[in-house]
């Protein structure tokens, strides 16, 4: 896999103890829709990211690869 890009996004607002988990991604919060966008190395990495959004129990909305600018 190439690495890509991608956007996830989550219900709700997340605090900053939560952000922190998220390491090297970067986070846009709204009232009532996080936005979760950072560079993923291979599909493992991006199992994990999901993966600990569902420990924390968050409700994951939308992933998608996100459009390339140039």
């Amino acid at each position: 896999m190439k690495p890509t890009t991608y956007e996830i996004t989550v219900r709700g607002r997340i605090g900053p103890a939560l952000v922190d988990a998220f390491e090297g991604m970067t986070v846009s919060v709204t009232p009532t829709k996080t936005l979760l966008r950072g560079h993923m190395v291979d599909q493992a990495t991006l199992h994990g990211v999901l993966e600990l959004i569902e420990s924390f129990g968050l409700e994951l909305l939308d992933v998608r690869r996100a459009e390339l600018t140039t």
